[in-house]
């Protein structure tokens, strides 16, 4: 870890059917999109994500959060919350959440700027948007820090 930032991070946009991965690599310096994990029950769900997070030394888990436009928390983000509860029971390693506000539609419009066609944006869609969410993760000021 460098300063109050963890370096090596796995994030996670989380959905009922498909849940999107990305991480840092082990330098912690690039970001790369991981395989989605289709449809588990939230407990397989969360042992799988603990797994990936322990096999690739995550120092941090980041799971976006889906707030309103108002900023507050509707039943989407109740149903995220639990999710992150049943994480919480199978790995050590800190979880952190950010506002996932928009990150399908940021990772259409990015997969859709390199011409990847709708059908494939579709299947690479979940874990581009854990990309973005991993990355307005390390875009916020760090705790402690002076605006």
């Amino acid at each position: 870890m460098t300063g109050d930032r963890p370096q090596r991070v796995l994030a996670v946009d989380f959905g009922e059917r498909r849940t999107g991965l990305a991480a840092t690599d082990r330098t912690g310096t690039i970001v790369v999109p991981l395989p989605r994990l289709d449809r588990l029950d939230d407990q397989k769900l969360a042992a799988a994500i603990a797994a990936i997070a322990a096999e690739r030394d995550s120092e941090v888990i980041v799971v976006g959060m889906p707030l309103r436009a108002d900023g507050g928390a509707g039943e989407r983000a109740a149903r995220t919350w639990r999710f992150v509860d049943a994480l919480r029971k199978v790995t050590a390693i800190p979880i952190e959440s950010v506002d996932e506000s928009h990150s399908t539609d940021e990772a259409h419009a990015r997969l859709g700027e390199f011409g990847i066609r709708a059908a494939q944006r579709k299947r690479a869609a979940d874990s581009v948007a854990a990309m973005v969410i991993l990355e307005r993760y390390r875009n916020r000021p760090a705790p402690g820090a002076q605006s």
